[in-house]
């Protein structure tokens, strides 16, 4: 019956709240986050249509006792509560929020718990995670009593459904480890929740209290190879260096989620490599400013399932100088501002050994403790606020010596009657036991000794003025401060004068040569350049005459004899005939026609043709033949009209007489 009464009294406020405008709370919940005894409380609650000058009463109401044992009126949603206010905490009670807006007061639904069960942690966060293949490792921090907890984890490939599990993990441990297995090669996403383990015996499930999913945790796949870094110089100073450095992000399924990168830069000798702290970077680019001395660089890329292996890289220093002022190495910056860096050279350019360090020592401190005759290179940096410097980069010598050894493979060459060529490689450094400073040569034939001086970088010697047909000795060595060392010597002998030519007139003779070369070509060139600009002048063609053979004609091979042929001269009725003259005979040659005149008394030669009228037409086929012409018979009958022709064809030549004509053609 009292049950009845109380929800018909909860029916009638609510639609006297509704009709007022007055909306309850919802979702209040009270927990402490930790099981401890002593842990404060914190309440909290959800306002469907929050207002201004809004005002919140949390009550709590004890059961057995019958009483209010807690209230506090609050403008916000969340009240904390001290553990001293509450009393004991192991009974059962009501609670319950009352709003009130306007003078119109509304209550929440009231809720029968015991505060000693209500226990929310907060929501567990990933510290870290590795995979392997298609295992994952999950490392997940503690809530702050470091008790047992159970949790509940979801996963699921990206776009699929969630896939659930629980676990437990035990008391008293720094932090909580799970292995999940997965597929390999494939992008996971992980969720987390959890909730207290070890309650009081008193308390149910239903009065245990999840904590808050974690945020979604993408888990992409190992990075399995380590970044490919290049180095670029993009400013040189007149003391340091700045380089871009440049890497590869690794492919997409490992960096879900993001990467970051972690940079170890060493670009300042004198500090402990164990000290540097790394750099962490999210782009794939770093700029760095080193100086003149080795810098070593390295670099690993971090995704949320662990780091790539490490890639390390060395810039190397810069050469050094030949030689250096003593006074390079002065400097009056302060001890931690400075580093001296040397080493020796066992070859004047390899560096066999790490080189050693100080902030303190001075130039003449090293240079006392240096091996003697031995070349060392020696760094002086210098630090201005954030930047390296080198003021110094010099090899030097504790004490120089004479060189112990000559110039190796001394050679010689294009020897002539008066000079030759010599050469030689030069001493190696570690022989030459200080800076050397020139090589001297002596030339020496017959009963004469030359010296010459050459600088140390020179490594040939042309020598002239030689006799010819004399032996002659060659010796080099090498000299530094402190001397001359062992030479190497070479012998040869020069030509006689006659057995071969000079080099004076060698290079006439191959001028000359080039010369002749090259008018030969340009000979050439022309003719093709003017074959191509000129025009070409046609060879004279000589049309084909065709014959006509008669179809009764005897085709048999016979001897052609040459036959008196009748020239028919046309002239003039009224002008007197010409008196007989002897045989004529003409040359048929060269497609012309040449008459000869044969008198046995006169000596005249040959005859006048021009006043011939007559055309002869021969057979191509009989140049270089002789035909004889008989003085042609005129009687003073013999009347031709302008356009009368005659033919005569005799043993395969046709000739045919054409009046008015003015030329013999052949």
């Amino acid at each position: 019956m009292e049950i009845r009464v109380v929800w018909l009294l909860l029916m009638f406020s609510v639609s006297l709240v509704e009709a007022t405008g007055c909306l309850p709370t919802t979702n209040l919940q009270c927990y402490k986050t930790a099981t401890k005894d002593d842990e404060d409380f914190m309440c909290n609650w959800e306002d469907p249509n929050m207002e201004k000058n809004t005002r919140y009463t949390l009550y709590m109401w004890d059961i057995e006792k019958k009483k209010n044992v807690f209230s506090e009126t609050t403008n916000n949603t969340n009240y904390y509560i001290i553990l001293e206010k509450l009393g004991t905490i192991f009974r059962e009670r009501e609670i319950w929020v009352q709003k009130e807006v306007d003078n119109v007061a509304c209550n929440s639904i009231k809720n029968k718990v015991i505060l000693q069960c209500l226990v929310k942690y907060s929501e567990p966060h990933i510290t870290s995670t590795s995979r392997s293949a298609g295992i994952l490792n999950l490392t997940l921090d503690k809530p702050k009593d470091n008790r047992s907890v159970i949790y509940e984890i979801r996963w699921r490939e990206i776009g699929s459904e969630w896939q659930n599990a629980t676990f437990k993990t035990e008391d008293n441990t720094y932090q909580d480890f799970y292995t999940l297995q997965l597929q390999n090669q494939t992008v996971y996403q992980v969720q987390l929740r959890r909730r207290a383990n070890a309650l009081s015996p008193i308390c149910d499930s239903q009065n245990v209290t999840w904590s808050d999913w974690s945020t979604i945790v993408d888990v992409p796949l190992e990075i399995r190879s380590a970044p490919k870094v290049s180095y670029k110089l993009w400013k040189h100073h007149n003391h340091s260096r700045d380089f871009n450095l440049t890497w590869d992000a690794p492919p997409a399924e490992e960096s879900v989620g993001g990467v970051t990168y972690k940079l170890k830069l060493s670009v300042w000798p004198c500090e402990d490599p164990k000290k540097i702290k790394p750099i962490t970077v999210t782009q794939t680019y770093h700029n760095i400013s080193i100086t003149f001395s080795e810098a070593n660089v390295s670099i690993i890329a971090e995704n949320k399932v662990g780091n790539s292996p490490t890639r390390s890289i060395t810039i190397p220093a810069v050469k050094h100088f030949n030689n250096c002022p003593k006074h390079q190495s002065k400097t009056n910056a302060k001890p931690n501002k400075k580093c001296l860096e040397w080493y020796k050279l066992e070859d004047g350019e390899t560096r066999l050994q790490a080189a050693k360090t100080s902030n303190n020592k001075t130039f003449q401190d090293i240079e006392k403790s240096v091996e003697m005759f031995v070349r060392h290179y020696y760094f002086l940096h210098i630090k201005k606020k954030s930047n390296f410097q080198t003021i110094a980069r010099c090899p030097f010598y504790s004490k120089e010596g004479a060189p112990n050894k000559g110039p190796d493979n001394v050679l010689h060459f294009n020897v002539t009657h008066e000079s030759a060529m010599v050469s030689w490689h030069f001493i190696p450094v570690e022989n030459q036991r200080g800076f050397l400073l020139q090589y001297l040569i002596w030339v020496s034939g017959g009963e004469n000794t030359t010296l010459y001086r050459l600088p140390a970088n020179e490594k040939s010697f042309f020598i002239k003025n030689l006799h010819p047909g004399t032996s002659y000795t060659v010796s080099i060595a090498g000299r530094t401060k402190a001397g001359e060392g062992p030479n190497s010597t070479v012998n040869f002998e020069t030509l006689s004068k006659g057995a071969a030519l000079s080099w004076q007139d060698q290079t006439i003779l191959s001028v000359c040569v080039v010369a002749v070369l090259c008018t030969i070509i340009c000979s050439v060139a022309a003719r093709r350049f003017r074959s191509k600009l000129l025009p070409v002048v046609p060879s004279p063609v000589i049309p084909s005459t065709d014959f006509i053979i008669p179809h009764n004609q005897d085709m048999s091979q016979v001897k052609e004899e040459v036959h008196e042929v009748v020239l028919l001269q046309l002239q003039e009725l009224s002008k007197p005939k010409l008196s007989t003259t002897p045989e004529r005979c003409t040359l048929l040659q060269d497609f012309g026609l040449v008459v000869f005149e044969e008198e046995e008394d006169d000596e005249e030669g040959v005859t006048d043709l021009r006043p011939m009228k007559s055309c002869f037409y021969p057979n191509p086929s009989y140049r270089g033949q002789v035909i004889c012409l008989p003085e042609p018979i005129l009687t003073s009958e013999s009347i031709y009209k302008e356009n009368d022709t005659e033919s005569t064809y005799r043993n395969g030549l046709f000739f045919e007489t054409v009046p008015e004509c003015d030329e013999t053609s052949l």
